[in-house]
């Protein structure tokens, strides 16, 4: 390594998660001699956590829709320079295999692992030294170059210290700091894709049922509906899965403001209320199956509409025992029953902080980049990641954006020199 001593460095990257890795393997294929610093003992950790352990790596398409915060209408800009197809064709030089299924890119292993190994292997090349259990609480722009902590000066600085969701992996807010105390404007950060709390004691009975269904959130004062569909799942004392973390971050901003947030679930959003109705009227009525609901309760009657504990929970908000006679049931109960099913209402209370959450919402405003990620203020210094305040929907997109802030910023950094 061409160092031109211990200290010194073309380009320094603060956080060696999946912007700061890639940001090094850019920079160095751009020729710039690099330093990479890393507060864990391992770089990469919250890698492992991603897809479930297979890491989704990315989306096809991906578009601005798929994210919030400052950066959303400048992020095409930037997928069009580093998007998909360059994710994948960097990986694969790397020597990554990817599959794509229903637009979701995945290692071909669908293994994370692999994925942490080949930037890994691959940021162990002669530009790059690696440097874990470093610190580096301090930036201190100088003439021609920046100081970081006490030990290092680079030309050009990176910070890709990621945010504070998962701090178990590493991820501590001490980018956030370094940016706050360089006089960067910080959108204020709140936990997102998380878990949402409600405040309906009943919801324990419904503990570990996954249902897929339509999620509404209405937050009063603003006016807003947030909407979403896919798997919903049921704790003992909140309400999780996709269409939850999708528009979990939205909610915890409006619910910090103020606001009060109502989730509404349609556990059978393919048909309407009065088509049900119909259908359970009509097998009541009909003579070829009259003899057959005579001997049936209202549970075995509503058996097979959803799973059984939600068939229950909306009985009973609806004032019918499971006992009860099916053929005695009026129309008006079963429309109460049905509306329950498509109307199953929870407030929401509070939600599940940085430990559970995947990612931060917030960070460091957009206006304060330019094109190139460069900081408009701070000639030089660049950031990436989560760190910025743009965070994405479940499928892939942080990843994507952690790949391209990334690589456009190492590059750009490195042909800077």
């Amino acid at each position: 390594m061409r160092f031109l001593n211990s200290s010194k460095t073309d380009i320094c990257i603060i956080g060696a998660g999946a912007s700061g890795m890639t940001a090094a393997i850019a920079a160095a294929e751009a020729g710039a001699e690099v330093c990479l610093i890393e507060s864990g003992d391992r770089v990469g950790r919250k890698i492992l956590k991603t897809g479930n352990g297979k890491c989704n790596l990315s989306h096809t398409p991906t578009t601005s829709e798929a994210y919030h915060g400052s950066g959303r209408q400048r992020i095409d800009s930037f997928l069009g320079s580093f998007g998909t197809n360059e994710t994948k064709a960097f990986f694969e030089r790397l020597g990554l295999i990817t599959r794509e299924r229903d637009g979701y890119v995945y290692p071909y292993s669908e293994q994370a692992s692999v994925v942490l190994d080949v930037l890994r292997y691959n940021i162990g090349s002669e530009r790059i030294r690696l440097m874990t259990e470093i610190r580096a609480d301090m930036i201190r722009p100088e003439r021609n170059c920046f100081c970081i902590g006490n030990d290092i000066k680079a030309r050009r600085v990176i910070l890709a210290a990621g945010g504070m969701a998962s701090p178990e992996t590493g991820s501590d807010g001490s980018g956030l700091k370094i940016a706050a105390d360089l006089g960067l404007r910080i959108v204020e950060p709140f936990p997102a894709l998380t878990k949402l709390t409600v405040r309906e004691k009943s919801i324990v009975s419904l503990f570990g049922v996954r249902a897929k269904g339509k999620l509404t959130v209405y937050l009063s004062g603003v006016g807003a509906i947030l909407s979403d569909r896919g798997e919903i799942q049921f704790t003992k004392d909140s309400i999780s899965g996709i269409p939850v973390f999708n528009i979990s971050g939205e909610v915890i901003r409006a619910m910090e403001q103020g606001c009060k947030a109502k989730a509404v679930i349609d556990l059978i959003p393919e048909y309407d209320e009065s088509e049900l109705c119909d259908r359970l009227n009509e097998r009541i009525t009909s003579p070829g199956s009259r003899s057959l609901i005579r001997n049936m309760n209202a549970e075995q009657l509503f058996t097979g509409l959803v799973h059984k504990k939600l068939c229950l929970y909306a009985m009973d908000r609806a004032g019918i025992r499971p006992s009860d006679k099916a053929d005695t049931l009026e129309p008006e109960m079963l429309h109460r029953f049905i509306y329950e099913l498509k109307n199953l209402t929870f407030n929401i209370s509070s939600y599940y902080g940085y430990e559970q959450a995947q990612v931060m919402s917030g960070g460091v405003h957009f206006d304060e980049v330019d094109d190139d990620l460069r900081c408009v203020r701070i000639p030089g210094l660049y950031l990436a990641g989560e760190l910025l305040d743009i965070d994405g929907i479940c499928g892939g997109y942080n990843l994507q954006w952690a790949w391209t802030s990334g690589y456009i910023a190492g590059k750009r950094a490195a042909e800077s020199l």
